[in-house]
């Protein structure tokens, strides 16, 4: 069968489609870092956070005096470009025959297959945020083996790290960061802390979680990466490493060149999308996923890595 003669048969399946647009995996955290914002062309360009308004400039004006005229900022624009992604599963018409939910079944493969395009962004977030050539000056550190936050040992306190990247953001955008990324290994040494449970048990806490963590910090979104990645359905390895990613993420509905944020997803309109089409003369239904997207950094002063903290 020629591409064309496919291309005739395909149909967007718009409860497909609806399904993979509101579905979310709660393990993957790329959203908290890059939230989306919709874009309807493949290519375009934003305004890069800059810091004139933070400029304490002459505002007085005497009698008759000319306004305090300044000079219009030139901005700088940051160019981005999404790439489309898309996965497909095929069926056979046997298979409809035997199944009394094959409806659901049809549901079932669209988010196993929403789910394989976002484990890809996932890992396309944590291979950004967790390379050190993708920070700014001064806006990461790598722990050594004498500040390891597994090794309880060291009587150190891993929140001394913690609050030294804050300060790191709010020097560098005049904002403290707002969300904190903490891969697994480290969220389990943190949980165990001496000093993270000598805190909360002053307040009567026995436990510690995401949650008080981030209260401790005062840092309002904390999310622990959980996924995982396999090649061979034998072994899994961590997606999100033994660091920590600070970041301030603009999490307001309007945006402004103003507000700096670490990142965005841009996303195509209308995009995840689902569509179907047959082979082998109709015995053979597939279901094809098609998302559009690009991850990007858009300011990397907005962010602090903590790198390694276990040994």
């Amino acid at each position: 069968m020629s591409l064309s003669r496919i291309d005739t048969l395909r149909a967007v399946d718009p409860v497909l489609s609806t399904i993979a647009q509101s579905y979310s995996n709660s393990s993957f955290m790329s959203e908290l870092l890059f939230p989306k914002v919709s874009v309807s062309k493949l290519k375009g360009k934003i305004p890069k956070f800059g810091k004139e308004a933070f400029y304490l400039r002459e505002i007085n004006r005497a009698i008759g005096a000319s306004s305090n005229r300044i000079s219009p900022a030139d901005l700088e624009l940051i160019d981005f470009e999404t790439h489309e992604r898309d996965v497909e599963m095929a069926i056979d018409y046997l298979e409809q025959e035997e199944s009394s939910f094959y409806r659901r079944y049809e549901n079932q493969v669209t988010k196993q297959l929403v789910d394989t395009i976002a484990l890809k962004k996932e890992k396309e977030a944590a291979d950004l945020t967790q390379n050190t050539a993708n920070y700014g000056a001064g806006m990461y550190e790598t722990i050594t083996s004498g500040d390891a936050f597994n090794d309880y040992t060291l009587n150190k306190d891993p929140l001394v790290k913690i609050r030294a990247g804050i300060s790191a953001i709010r020097a560098k955008i005049g904002r403290y960061p707002n969300t904190m990324l903490i891969g697994e290994a480290t969220y389990k040494a943190l949980l165990d802390h001496p000093k993270i449970l000598e805190r909360i048990e002053f307040n009567g806490i026995k436990k510690a979680n995401a949650d008080i963590i981030g209260s401790i910090c005062d840092i309002e979104n904390v999310g622990v990466g959980l996924a995982v990645s396999t090649t061979d359905g034998i072994n899994f390895t961590d997606i999100w490493e033994d660091n920590i990613i600070l970041a301030y993420v603009d999490k307001s509905d309007k945006k402004s060149e103003f507000i700096p944020s670490f990142g965005y997803t841009f996303q195509r309109e209308g995009m995840p999308q689902v569509d179907t089409y047959f082979e082998n003369g109709g015995k053979i239904k597939v279901i094809r996923n098609t998302d559009n997207y690009a991850l990007k950094i858009t300011a990397n002063d907005a962010a602090y890595l903590i790198k390694n903290t276990n040994h």
